[in-house]
């Protein structure tokens, strides 16, 4: 049986083949290249499957180098075509949101020609699906939209420029803005939560939140031609009653041309949405 994992920072998540999930904590592990590693390896032969399929956040090239990792940079240089060769088990590696990406239209969005995925949490990911095939780019790292500047001079993201998407439309970026508006630093589900409260600081970043965003969906419309775009993460979970009018302000802000095929949706693949996209990949990669 194959299944999909999705290392993140905080958790190992696990989508079997059978429907069956899991989350292995590692929190405490990433800082240690070794012993992160080692539990990588336990959770890819555990249960002993027959193929796996590997997401991981960050610029990871096709053949299964991880570059740079923003938001794990203890991952920064992983061969994992090395690191698993004592592993006999075929496997499949690739960025974490295009194989999210993938997952979305293999699982419910079949119909779709141009498929786009954007994801909001820690950082900012994104993955697009072209006829059936994830678009990878010449080297594996396509659909880094998050680390496309979208303000020049800006904030500083997580990769170290100043701007990019990602530093608005993210956890820490929304942390970060009611900081600077509050003076208090409070987690990003407390933002949302304050906002649905009426607090007028929180409202108030919610809305720089949404500028942003629309902001870089438009340029994603003109740039992608999707007829598909599916937001998901935790953030766009947490703040998912503010961002009902996203579809039609996007539309709206955006040429005629593009906005009149698209269709703008909310993910239902919840936390294992990388894990599933791996799942997917590895189903139709290695069978």
């Amino acid at each position: 049986m194959i299944k999909g994992i999705d290392i993140g920072g905080t958790f190992i998540k696990v989508f079997w083949q059978d429907g069956k999930k899991e989350k292995h904590y590692i929190r405490d592990l990433k800082e240690d290249k070794s012993k992160l590693i080692n539990k990588i390896k336990e959770v890819i032969m555990e249960g002993y499957p027959s193929g796996v399929g590997i997401a991981v956040a960050g610029f990871t090239s096709s053949d299964g180098k991880v570059f740079t990792s923003p938001n794990i940079p203890v991952l920064n240089g992983i061969d994992f075509k090395e690191v698993l060769r004592d592993l006999d088990i075929p496997f499949v590696v690739g960025n974490d949101v295009s194989m999210g990406a993938y997952g979305e239209w293999y699982f419910d969005h079949r119909d779709s020609e141009v498929l786009l995925l954007v994801a909001i949490g820690t950082g900012l990911g994104a993955g697009l699906v072209y006829r059936g095939e994830i678009f990878w780019g010449a080297c594996g790292s396509a659909l880094e939209l998050g680390h496309h500047i979208i303000e020049k001079d800006g904030d500083l993201c997580n990769c170290g420029r100043n701007g990019c998407w990602e530093a608005y439309c993210s956890s820490y970026g929304i942390e970060r803005a009611y900081s600077r508006l509050k003076g208090e630093r409070i987690k990003d589900y407390e933002v949302a939560q304050r906002a649905k409260e009426g607090e007028r600081e929180a409202v108030e970043i919610v809305n720089i939140f949404k500028k942003y965003l629309l902001l870089g969906l438009m340029n994603a419309l003109h740039i992608f031609n999707p007829d598909k775009v599916v937001l998901a993460g935790g953030v766009i979970k947490s703040f998912e009653e503010f961002l009902k009018d996203i579809p039609e302000k996007v539309k709206v802000m955006a040429e005629e041309l593009p906005a009149s095929c698209t269709n703008i949706v909310f993910s239902t693949a919840g936390e294992f949405m990388g894990a599933r996209g791996a799942l997917a990949y590895a189903l139709v990669k290695l069978s």
